[in-house]
Order: structure tokens, then sequence, then C-alpha cells
């Protein structure tokens, strides 16, 4: 039986199917298609170069042993979620819970800025990726500043208008993006040959590194703890964030294994951006395109900006938590868009930071390498510690608040 319609309420066909919520609120579908994006982009567009270099054949066992370390550490996290609240705000109390639960509170809030900080320092990281992109393979350096300008200020607007519609797009555009590289993946398969697949000597080292760098890049799939709260369905938020890093490991190995078969180890070791270069070997038949590496550029750029844009997200979230002494909004609240409430503010500092960082990183030379270094060897170990710390001040704090009762 339907609903009555009544003024500013949206059309429904029952009570709980709606055609269209603004609810603040992203179901599992919608989670699994953000993550596989969000995962798929950079790890593809910057893994198989060092992979070649470190460990050549057996970097296909290292996406193999990268992906499997994520999904464990995924599931570990799950279990801490589901006996902490990881809200990223949480009013401080003056009265009634001592200086132990007061300070406990204040080591959270530091936690979640020095969080904030680097998840916008990897933003920054990836903004400076789309930049290179676009002015290297569609436009030219004298529209670099507008390139810029540009991709922030549409990252910071995706912030204004909020989680919900964000997520909405990417689920729109999955399939036509997923369809294109799938055609593009099968052709450029004919040109493949299988004798440039043969092991090549590798080194422990060689290895380890290739594993952890898999592993970093699919570990970003971590971060749905601030998914979490949106979830329609929280209980189905992990399993939907593991069938995203099980599709992006897939599509990574097919991609490695077809970019060794056409440009062997050592070229394909020395290339920046080898999966782009790949529209220069395979060429669609028909000539239905004069610049068939836009297709390739295109697909490559919406799966870096949808990272961009949720990294902004999530760093936005921690930094506002960290130095707020409000209490969060509920999930299901729409966030206030005015030019005077905290997220305006909130979303147009970050914004300005990851601008600032991409704009030095564009313009140092060797900055973009330290970045990458400092990144893989301080960022990433902090990043991965620091929910197990924060769930350990969590649960230390829950047990002062309840006089030592779980």
């Amino acid at each position: 039986m339907k609903d009555q319609k009544t003024a500013g309420e949206p059309l429904v066909f029952d009570r709980e199917h709606r055609i269209f919520s603004n609810n603040y609120k992203i179901s599992p579908r919608q989670i699994r298609r953000a993550v596989t994006l969000e995962l798929f982009g950079a790890s593809s567009l910057l893994l198989p170069g060092y992979l070649a270099e470190m460990s050549g054949t057996a970097g296909v066992a290292a996406l193999l042993t990268g992906g499997a370390a994520a999904l464990a550490l995924l599931a570990v996290w799950d279990r801490l979620a589901a006996k902490c609240d990881f809200s990223v705000q949480e009013e401080i109390k003056h009265s009634g819970d001592g200086d132990g639960a007061a300070g406990t509170l204040w080591l959270r809030r530091i936690l979640q800025v020095i969080a904030g900080v680097g998840v916008v320092g990897i933003a920054a990281y990836v903004l400076y990726l789309l930049a290179i992109l676009v002015r290297e393979q569609l436009l030219d350096a004298r529209y670099e500043p507008a390139i810029l300008i540009t991709l922030t200020l549409a990252g910071v607007l995706g912030l204004w208008k909020g989680l919900e519609s964000r997520i909405r797009i990417y689920e729109i555009l999955f399939w036509f993006l997923l369809i294109p590289l799938a055609v593009i993946l099968i052709i450029a398969s004919v040109s493949v040959t299988p004798v440039y697949w043969k092991l090549t000597e590798t080194t422990g080292l060689g290895f380890f590194r290739s594993c952890y760098a898999s592993f970093f890049f699919f570990a970003l799939s971590a971060l749905f703890l601030f998914f979490r709260p949106h979830c329609s369905r929280p209980e189905q938020a992990a399993r939907s964030v593991g069938s995203g890093i099980v599709t992006a490991v897939g599509l990574n190995i097919v991609i490695y294994l077809i970019l060794l078969g056409i440009f062997q180890q050592k070229l394909l070791a020395q290339l920046n951006y080898p999966v782009i270069l790949l529209m220069a070997v395979v060429r669609l038949p028909g000539e239905f395109f004069e610049r068939q590496d836009a297709l390739m550029t295109g697909i490559w750029f919406f799966c870096l900006f949808a990272l961009f844009a949720s990294l902004l997200f999530y760093g936005k979230e921690l930094l506002r938590g960290g130095f707020s002494h409000k209490k969060d909004r509920k999930p299901k609240e729409k966030p206030r868009q005015t030019a005077a409430s905290p997220e305006f503010w909130w979303s147009t500092a970050c914004g300005g930071a990851v601008f600032a960082a991409a704009a030095v990183l564009l313009h140092v030379q060797g900055m973009p390498e330290m970045f990458l270094r400092g990144i893989f060897g301080g960022v990433g170990p902090v990043l991965l510690a620091l929910p197990f710390l924060y769930y350990l001040c969590a649960r230390k704090q829950r047990a002062k608040e309840g006089g030592g009762a779980e």
C-alpha cells in the first residue's frame, strides 16, 4: 500500500523502499562500488612499475599476499568496531568522569588529529597524481594552476554536498568505468606474449617491499570505520569492503600480467604510469576515437578523484572531531551547508591544505619521491596502528565510566 506524499517528503512506494532518500545513509552496495573504484585507481597506476622493479613475475604473489593481509586487517578492525564506537567526535565531560576519563578523551583527540593530518597528506599526494595525469595526458603545463584549482574546488564542493550525494555519483559511474576497462583489457590481452611471464630472480627484501606496498594500498580500505556509522546496515559494511578489496586485487593482477606480457619486466620497471601507456600499444578497432589515450585517462581520473574525495572526507572528519568540543551530529542527519557552519569551514580549511601541499609537490624538485617515502615509511605504519590505540583508549574510558564493567 502506497503512502500518501506530503509536502517536503520524498515520494515513496512503501514505508521501507524510497525512490530517493536524503537521510545521510549509504547502502552496502554503494560502499562496495566506492571502495572498488578508490582502491583500484591508485594501486593500478603506481604498483605495476614498482612490482616489476622489486619482484618481477613474483609481483602477482605480492598482490595476493598484500590483498590477503588487508582482508585480515579488515576482519580485525571490524571486530574492534563491533566492540567500540569509532565515532570521530565525542563530547568531553568535565564533571563526573574524573581526570582519568578526561585524559583518555584528550588522548583520543590527539590520535584523531594525528590520523587526520596523515590522511590529508595522502589526499594531497592523490591530488598531485590527478594534476600530473591531466597535465601530461590531456592538457599541458600552461593549465596547471587551473587544473589544481578546479580539482580542489570539486573536492571541497563534494564535502559541502555531503556523503550521500557523492557516493551516489560513484554508484552511477561504476559500470560506465568498468565496462570500457574490461573491453580494453580483453583487446590488450591479444597482444600479450606469455613467454615474458617467465620467472625471474628476486630478493627476499624486494619481495617483502612488494608485499608491503600492495598491502598499504589495499589497507586504505580499513578507513571504512568512518563509513560504518553511515551504512544503512552496519553489520554488512565490512563484507562490502572485503568484496571491494577482492575485486581491486583481481583487476590489479589482470592488469599486471597484461603489462608484463606486453612491455616485459625491465621496460615496465622504468615506466611511471604504464597502464596509461597501454593505449599506445592497444588500438581499438574501427578508430572510433582519435584520442584513445583520453579514454584510458578518463577511467583513472574518476577512480583517483573518488579516492581523493574520500580521503578528504576522512581527514576532515578526523580533524574536526579532534579539535571540536561539540557532540558530533547523528549519522542520519545531513550536514548543514551554510557559510557559517563548522562543516563549511572545516571543508574549506582541508581543501586549502591539500591545495598548498599539492602545489609544493608539483613545483619542488624531488619532493614527490620524499613525500611518497614518508607515506610508506612513516604515515602508513602510524595510520595502521592508530585504530588499535584508539580502541584501547575507548575501552579504558568505557571501563572508567561504567565503574570497570564492560
